[in-house]
């Protein structure tokens, strides 16, 4: 098994990126959350 060093945490040199835009960037938080929230709207009103 592949034993990790938890102590360890990559620097932002060593993260992923596309186009000097992280990983991690505004978009990719945006479109999951509005999809939650819409599917939480549309539900919201059914009791099963």
């Amino acid at each position: 098994m592949l034993q990790i060093d938890r102590q360890y945490l990559p620097t932002s040199d060593e993260l992923p990126d596309s186009d000097d835009t992280p990983v991690d960037n505004e978009d990719q938080n945006f479109v999951p959350n509005l999809l939650l929230f819409l599917l939480e709207y549309i539900w919201k009103s059914h009791d099963d």
